[in-house]
């Protein structure tokens, strides 16, 4: 590992600890280190580099705190595994450490720490990060089985006996991603053998009970958990998400209760929230949020989220009621939005604010008025949009009676729920989903639906416009090989090699497999045959992933 070539980005606001961790790294030889006051310096600069990595202060002032800053950049696609990251703070608190140890950072540093030890955290976070190289490119490639074969043959090696623990905890993790929970468990389990004080273990083990359908064993542990300084809003979140799966709302709202509102987290108020409007007593959602409201003015970025939050509340209000009582909630609203929008530069804040001035005009009947907003450049690009930002999008399309946009963001929105790490804010994100399919309706007639729209299009020899129609019928009913054959034949015909996530090469591989009637089998031979005679059109090359100069 050569020091000269590491990049390294500093993230604290305090301009005087800024300076003395930068000049620390200088003086150990680090000659690219990057320094950043909040989240959005960091963010911008990430879209166009790559950093071996992120030191990342825990408290950044007036905007999102270190550990919404990892979310974010996490959310967008843009903190990669093979970035290390280590978080410094002086905060001691229980619930600070317990939401740092949440995200997973490769090592923490407490205030005030030495020379040598902040020396020794780095080189050694970098030794670990080059040993695991391989590992993490796969991961950031999302190839979680190539990633685990190569992660044990690793800790089989064993050449790196201090990295083991590290290991251990990034398997768990794999076997997560793959679905392989009982596995997960035993490995958890086989950890608190030794120990039952290894908490990263233990939550593990609940994480991985609770996605094998086994809550009841996930409850056991937590509500021995409860009444702890260290664990107890934890496992009241946990226990109110379970109660959540099983559509227990009120005991949902008993436990979220328990927790302080200075202890909630922005998407534990968000779910509480939620869990209120629910439940029909918009008026306490509504008095939760303005004082989480309130209490955040000096930190802009959580005051425009709370004000967005807040507006959606007095949006639902306005939707309960009679058109021609609407009125004062939606001046609520529309002032709740305006004020968001006065205090930050939050990325995705323009899209969430457009899409919730569409509902107010759907609200108050202004249907001209929200088409011209649905008008507005870049209004279709979700890149940076959270899952409330779209399920407000499927609203706002639906009304204005385009079916088919609305259910493709919905089935975007869908892709970025499950990809999300914050168990709350994936049951937020879950509930709102489940909301926008009732007003949708069921998946098949939906999918048969956009399925004879496609066809009505291929028929008038517009192959091209078809394609949209006969992918999202596909998206929606994988099941039906009729979906996935007029896809590909629309997609052959087209000599189109990919349509959004749907690769032409790949669709012929995996409808090759399946079993389908004799019919189906003929064209699907005809298919290939036509795919034969222009292969290499149809041949994707994925763009190169970024690198840092420790990852060449």
């Amino acid at each position: 590992m050569e020091k000269r070539i590491v990049s390294i980005a500093v993230v604290e606001d305090n301009g005087m600890a800024q300076i003395n961790i930068r000049n620390h790294l200088l003086a150990m030889e680090f000659n690219k280190v990057d320094c950043f006051s909040h989240g959005r310096e960091l963010k911008s600069s990430m879209r166009r580099r790559h950093y071996d990595i992120l030191l990342m202060d825990f408290h950044l002032g007036e905007n999102k705190n270190g550990v919404e800053v990892v979310q974010d950049l996490k959310r967008e696609g843009l903190l990669k595994e093979t970035t290390s990251l280590v978080f410094i703070t002086s905060d001691r608190m229980p619930m600070i450490i317990g939401q740092i140890v949440d995200i997973h950072p490769d090592d923490l540093v407490l205030k005030p720490y030495t020379i040598n030890n902040l020396q020794r955290t780095v080189v050694n976070t970098l030794k670990v990060n080059l040993h695991l190289k391989s590992v993490h490119t796969l991961m950031d490639a999302k190839k979680y089985a190539e990633a685990l074969e190569k992660l044990e043959e690793l800790m089989f090696a064993n050449k790196m006996p201090r990295a083991y623990n590290h290991m251990l905890k990034l398997k768990a993790r794999l076997l997560i991603k793959l679905e392989r929970f009982d596995e997960a468990t035993l490995l958890y389990k086989n950890v608190l053998q030794s120990s039952d004080k290894i908490i990263w273990a233990k939550w593990g083990l609940i994480q991985s009970e609770f996605l094998a359908g086994r809550s009841e064993l996930s409850e056991k542990i937590l509500k021995g958990m409860l009444g702890t300084h260290l664990t107890n809003d934890k496992a009241c979140e946990w226990l109110a998400r379970i109660s959540i799966d099983k559509k227990e709302f009120v005991k949902a709202e008993e436990y979220m209760e328990q927790i302080k509102e200075s202890s909630l987290s922005v998407p534990a108020t968000k779910l509480k929230a939620y869990l209120y409007q629910i439940q029909d007593k918009v008026e306490d959602a509504v008095g939760l949020l303005e004082r989480r409201r309130e209490a955040s003015r000096s930190v802009k970025e959580k005051f425009a989220e709370y004000s967005l939050e807040l507006a959606r509340c007095y949006l639902k209000e306005a939707e309960d009621k009679p058109a021609n009582e609407r009125a004062d909630s939606l001046q609520v609203a529309r002032f709740l939005i305006g004020s968001a929008g006065r205090r930050t530069l939050e990325d995705g804040l323009d899209l969430k604010r457009s899409y919730m001035n569409v509902v107010a005009a759907i609200l108050e009947g202004n249907m001209e008025k929200a088409e011209n907003l649905l008008k507005q450049e870049g209004i279709d690009n979700f890149k940076k949009a959270d899952v409330s930002t779209m399920t407000d999008a499927v609203k706002a399309w639906l009304a204005v009676g385009d079916e088919l946009k609305a259910s493709q963001i919905l089935c975007e929105s869908e892709n970025k729920m499950l990809a999300l790490e914050d168990f709350t804010e994936k049951t937020l994100s879950n509930m709102l989903i489940s909301k926008s399919e009732e007003n949708l309706g069921e998946k098949r007639p939906r999918a048969l639906k956009f399925n004879k729209q496609g066809l009505e299009l291929y028929n008038d020899h517009k192959v091209n416009e078809s394609i949209d129609y006969f992918y999202q019928a596909y998206i929606l009913f994988p099941e039906e090989p009729a979906f996935g054959l007029n896809l590909l034949q629309s997609l052959v015909e087209g000599k189109i090699p990919k349509h959004k996530e749907a690769r032409t090469l790949r669709l012929f591989n995996d409808l090759s497999k399946r079993e389908l009637s004799t019919g189906n089998k003929k064209r699907i031979e005809e298919l290939g045959d036509k795919i034969e005679q222009h292969r290499d059109m149809f041949i994707v090359v994925e763009p190169a992933p970024k690198n840092g100069l420790l990852n060449q």
